[in-house]
């Protein structure tokens, strides 16, 4: 809970059973913490909560934009772990 970067490797169906899974995730966004995470692209009422936050940036990766996500993620993470 000390980190200036969270990582989160997935949330998804199955981490959606669980409320301690929910409320980190909640912690992690509403603070000064740097979050990097997947999220599941279906509908589901408290992923679309959290595709919506206001700290949260959304997107979503083809087959075509999938070199310019990671050079943008990667970017991301530099600025993050350096200017942190």
């Amino acid at each position: 809970r000390d980190r200036k970067l969270v990582v989160i490797d997935e949330i998804g169906k199955m981490e959606l059973f669980s409320p301690y899974f929910k409320e980190v995730v909640l912690e992690a966004i509403n603070n000064e913490k740097r979050v990097l995470g997947t999220i599941m692209l279906f509908s589901h009422p408290w992923a679309d909560q959290i595709k919506r936050h206001h700290n949260v940036v959304t997107i979503t990766v083809t087959r075509t934009n999938h070199q310019e996500v990671l050079e943008q993620v990667l970017q991301w993470l530099d600025s993050s772990i350096n200017d942190g």
